[in-house]
């Protein structure tokens, strides 16, 4: 287990629970997710997009190709990325996620989490266990060799930039916020500023 009462990662009961389905007998752990991931990895990884961690919901995930619901990260990152002039309804391009993914993948785009499991703490734990987790994240960074790293998520930002750009890591130095919770519109404004340099 990566949570601890100790370091205030102690999950909640639902995230507890989504967990434990994780690693038990039903097989889901952290490999459904590396193998969701893996099939849409790029040759070369012009763009590297780092959120903070994959949601506590075990059918939503970036890049597992049937979610039905609350995948705001990839709604707005495929509208960020490819244009709102080709986005229809939001339900109709879910069933078509499978060839966004394919899409995204062949412009050379890429998205990682900072911390490989669900965290249910506050902002400044997250920060914490981000900053934990760094060491790891920057050799799996080094390994992408990307052109460019975008941050996503106020907590990311706060957490990595500094040691990013200490590493010599080639990273976008705007706060990108996470496209949820009525920051859709901010995520928008600011993503041409993100990736200026491309």
């Amino acid at each position: 287990m990566y949570f601890t009462q100790r370091s205030g990662f102690l999950p909640s009961g639902t995230l507890r629970n989504n967990m434990a389905q994780m690693n038990g007998e039903d097989g889901f752990s952290r490999e459904r997710y590396e193998r969701a991931a893996a099939k849409y990895r790029p040759r070369k990884t012009g763009v590297l997009f780092v959120a903070e961690a994959p949601p506590s919901s075990l059918d939503r995930y970036f890049y597992f190709e049937d979610v039905k619901r609350q995948d705001a990260l990839w709604v707005e990152l495929m509208k960020a990325v490819f244009g709102m002039e080709n986005w229809t309804t939001t339900r109709q391009e879910r069933r078509r996620k499978r060839e966004w993914l394919l899409k995204f993948q062949e412009k050379g785009y890429q998205l990682i989490d900072a911390v490989k499991e669900p965290m249910d703490c506050g902002d400044s734990a997250r920060v914490e266990k981000i900053k934990e987790n760094s060491r790891e994240l920057i050799s799996e960074i080094k390994q992408i060799n990307p052109a460019m790293i975008v941050l996503i998520k106020a907590t990311v930002h706060k957490a990595l930039f500094q040691q990013l750009e200490t590493a010599g890591l080639p990273v976008a130095g705007c706060k990108l916020p996470f496209p949820g919770n009525g920051q859709q519109k901010k995520f928008h404004r600011e993503f041409p500023r993100a990736v200026l340099n491309l």
